[in-house]
């Protein structure tokens, strides 16, 4: 019998996976019923994705990426040219490397915390997903996925620990926003206060966030620097690739990143202390304190604390760690 106990262990984990699922089946609907205007949006949007990225090309990004992301992003060109599908959040290399569905103990202590902190309402409001990507939902309450659950946690989180208020924080800069879900939950606590928010990435990815910001909150809103010379614009979400970035003026209140400049090259972590965090008085960052996997772990945290930042570990997140200034 003893034998046969991992084999029944993983059907029952397998079953147990399945009907979570199959339970998010209405709320997934909901969702899409609520939002088919992204769909409308997204197809009137996509056709200049492969445009605006041939014009920007990946070159002038060596020194920033390491050999692991240029490789990644060669294999997300083959994905998500000429244009990303509609779901691309069900992808899976997008979800091993920018979506946080592993559920669990982690979504429950993140969940119970926000719940400690905000009203079910303003969850509500805070948490609700969008249906351009197809997102994995993991609640059906706030109709979220984990990913939205996880990045709200850090804002709040910061601001406990800080004792900062997001509506003090008139420009952010953050170092590889992914498809950039958490400038979309900033813009929704923040309301109609004027903020701009400047996200640095490969062009690869800053033509995804521009596809996905754009159909979520309008053109309008959304400035993806496509040459050397243009200027950051007040008030916008400005996505700047990699290759444009020397020489930009930047001057910021927050500098985040999660899990990114930790992963990035020396040059790119020695860039920005360089430049003072782009003058950023607080910071947020998430990255895996591992000496084992690579030493600019220790040289983040150490740059972190330079500047004056509590480190704090992630409990339900084994090796991983905040710094907060």
């Amino acid at each position: 019998m003893k034998s046969f106990m991992p084999v029944i262990l993983r059907i029952f984990y397998n079953l147990r996976t399945f009907f979570s699922l199959l339970l998010m089946i209405v709320p997934q609907t909901r969702l899409a019923r609520k939002k088919k205007y992204q769909v409308t949006q997204f197809n009137n949007l996509k056709k200049n994705f492969t445009l605006f990225y041939n014009n920007l090309g990946q070159k002038g990004i060596d020194d920033f990426v390491t050999p692991f992301y240029r490789t990644y992003n060669s294999r997300m060109e083959k994905i998500l040219l000429p244009f990303p599908p509609f779901s691309f959040l069900r992808t899976p290399e997008i979800m091993r490397v920018m979506f946080a569905s592993f559920g669990g103990r982690a979504l429950k202590e993140e969940l119970s915390f926000l719940e400690s902190k905000l009203s079910q309402d303003r969850l509500k409001f805070l948490l609700e997903e969008e249906y351009i990507g197809a997102p994995v939902l993991l609640n059906s309450t706030y109709l979220t996925s984990h990913n939205s659950i996880h990045h709200l946690y850090h804002l709040v989180k910061f601001m406990e620990k800080t004792q900062c208020s997001l509506s003090g924080i008139k420009t952010i800069v953050e170092w590889g926003g992914g498809y950039w879900n958490i400038a979309r939950i900033i813009k929704r606590f923040k309301g109609d206060e004027p903020t701009t928010i400047i996200i640095i990435d490969t062009p690869l990815f800053s033509c995804l966030q521009w596809l996905y910001l754009a159909t979520v909150l309008g053109e309008e809103q959304v400035n993806l620097l496509k040459k050397t010379g243009e200027k950051i614009c007040e008030g916008k979400i400005n996505l700047l690739p990699l290759s444009l970035l020397r020489g930009q003026n930047i001057s910021a209140d927050l500098f985040l990143s999660t899990w990114a400049l930790d992963e990035s090259s020396r040059y790119s972590l020695d860039f920005v202390v360089e430049h003072d965090w782009f003058g950023a008085k607080h910071l947020l960052l998430a990255y895996l304190d591992s000496s084992c996997v690579s030493t600019i772990a220790l040289q983040l945290s150490q740059a972190a604390m330079a500047k004056g930042a509590v480190i704090e570990d992630i409990k339900f997140l084994p090796d991983n760690c905040y710094a907060f200034v």
